[in-house]
């Protein structure tokens, strides 16, 4: 895999040109504290709106920031959905979605970066845990970089000023003992940045969505390593993920199926809902009602399984919800109809099990 511009150390590639455009590719890297680099998950709210916690840092650093200290976009600081042995933690911030820069300076992932060209995508994402702790964490994508250049740095490089000044606030710049080696991505801040919602990506097994095998990629995303896609068509498929969430789903082919909410099983602990309907296909969307008439289950089919003489459509994507009622979103059998149905729960509510209150 050859990058379309030259990277040489402390270089800077030039600005893309259309013709290149066509050959671009994507980079999925897992980032963010988690129960490994850390002990804790970010939390992700009822709405989908969540809290990017960065990683601790792990050698000497000129910030100054703590976690107490960093506030979040929900939270006046990190440090009160942390455990409270991190408040006084440094963040590793990064990627650093102010400066719009990603870097990384070990061997395999920084050999990964350096592969990257003017216009390739960068995608983050991470496990978030619910809040409140409902259901399990799940992996979601929380923001993405559009690649401008790319700087293959070598210790000696951090010294100079021009790299200082756009990039001497940077958690790489930061630290007291330059890498010695480290491929940065500049992004251009006009393209991507931190989500404001976090966008469904991962099973509740950290496996890739199955609904998104058109990425050309499938099983677990938990590994460090970051995941490539490539080709037209995989690229295409991710970006409509990214603009538009489950609603890119929604094709000529999809139905909108009334269920009997007795015929939902699973959707709890990690397991995929489950539901025991003959009539259902792949791309299908079925909705479910209690007897009270508020909404109960509301999913999309991604696969069918026949064993035992028993024929189940199973789905990744979808709203369980115990209790209350969440407010109604439209129904109907027309495809305008399951559209609207579809951005009204992805823009508003987490998928997975909502544990609502009481319904009156």
């Amino acid at each position: 895999m050859k990058s379309k511009f030259k990277v040489e150390p402390a270089s800077v590639g030039a600005e893309a040109s259309n013709s290149k455009m066509s050959a671009r590719k994507a980079l999925l890297l897992r980032v963010g504290m988690d129960l490994g680099t850390g002990g804790a998950l970010g939390p992700i709210f009822r709405d989908g709106a969540f809290e990017y916690i960065p990683i601790p840092e792990t050698a000497p650093s000129r910030c100054r920031l703590t976690y107490a200290s960093l506030p979040g976009r929900r939270v006046p600081s990190l440090a009160l959905v942390l455990p409270r042995r991190l408040a006084d933690r440094l963040p590793h911030i990064d990627p650093d979605f102010d400066a719009w820069t990603y870097g990384d300076a070990a061997p395999r992932k920084r050999r990964q970066l350096l592969h990257l060209s003017l216009g390739d995508l960068l995608l983050f994402y991470a496990g978030l845990a619910p809040v409140p702790p409902n259901d399990r964490p799940r992996l979601f994508a929380i923001g993405s970089l559009r690649v401008r250049r790319v700087h293959d740095l070598r210790a000696r490089d951090f010294a100079r000023l021009d790299l200082r000044r756009r990039f001497g606030g940077t958690s790489h710049f930061m630290r007291r003992v330059p890498d010695q080696e480290l491929a940065l991505v500049e992004g251009d801040p006009n393209e991507g940045g931190l989500f404001a919602k976090a966008i469904p990506f991962g099973d509740g097994r950290d496996s890739l969505l199955s609904d998104l095998a058109a990425l050309g990629y499938s099983g677990s995303i938990l590994r460090s390593v970051g995941h490539w896609v490539e080709g037209v068509q995989p690229l295409a498929t991710l970006e409509a993920w990214l603009r538009e969430g489950p609603v890119s789903l929604v094709d000529a082919d999809s139905r909108l199926i009334q269920v009997s909410a007795a015929a939902i099983s699973g959707g709890e602990g990690g397991r995929d809902l489950a539901i025991n309907d003959t009539r259902l296909r792949v791309s299908d969307w079925a909705v479910a009602h209690r007897e009270d008439g508020g909404l109960h289950v509301f999913g999309r089919v991604n696969r069918i399984v026949t064993a035992s003489g028993s024929r189940k459509a199973f789905c990744s994507i979808f709203w369980l919800l115990h209790g209350g009622e969440l407010p109604r979103c439209g129904s109907g059998k027309a495809q305008a109809s399951l559209t609207r149905m579809v951005a009204c729960f992805s823009r508003n509510y987490r998928i997975g099990f909502h544990r609502l209150a009481a319904h009156r």
